[in-house]
């Protein structure tokens, strides 16, 4: 064997066996990611029931494509790209309300010059932060779930979307901002209220 070529994979051999037709090995890469997608899913769309139906069709679409996965990215970039895309396709056909979101932490978004001590208990704070969370555009809300969330970096982010990483990072500032605003609000009004 000559130095230049490198021993793939499990996964790579995984995938090439997928993309050759071989669905036990489709099979097995859906159990390697299927929490990721599902996580990515119900944090998208807010709603676990729907981020169930959601991530099943992402695994579907990924199935149909894997053919033309060229590998110029990692396999789970191509697979969030399609698995945020089958949400925001979900989310404009169903326009319900989304209304769950895991936590993340406040510190993150919290508004300028309000300590995260202020907000007196987790509960409470999960709960704004589904809040600002809801209120974002599906783009921005896409972002900051794969920001925070699943840990990509704005590169990773860039490949998954498809946007350039200049787009993302003013994405994701535009995001902070308005939840930043949107929690200084909500706080301010809560503060004044009997």
């Amino acid at each position: 064997m000559t130095p230049d070529k490198q021993i793939p994979s499990p996964e790579d051999t995984l995938i090439q066996r997928a993309k050759e037709g071989d669905r036990d090995a489709f099979g097995e890469l859906v159990q390697i990611y299927q929490d990721q997608v599902y996580n990515l899913a119900c944090r998208t769309m807010g709603d676990p029931d729907r981020a169930k139906d959601t991530a099943q069709e992402a695994f579907i679409r990924a199935w149909r494509a894997i053919s033309r996965f060229k590998g110029q990215s990692k396999f789970s970039s191509w697979l969030y790209r399609i698995t945020v895309n089958a949400c925001l396709s979900e989310l404009r056909q169903k326009s319900k309300p989304v209304d769950q979101y895991e936590q993340i932490e406040l510190d993150k978004v919290k508004p300028a010059g309000i300590k995260s001590e202020n907000i007196e208990t987790t509960l409470e704070k999960r709960d704004l932060v589904e809040k600002l969370i809801k209120e974002l555009p599906p783009a921005y809300r896409s972002i900051v779930v794969l920001f925070y969330i699943q840990d990509l970096d704005c590169k990773e982010i860039s490949a998954v979307l498809g946007h350039p990483v200049g787009t993302i990072k003013a994405y994701l500032h535009r995001a902070r901002e308005q939840m930043r605003r949107n929690a200084d609000m909500y706080l301010k009004t809560r503060s004044t209220s009997p």
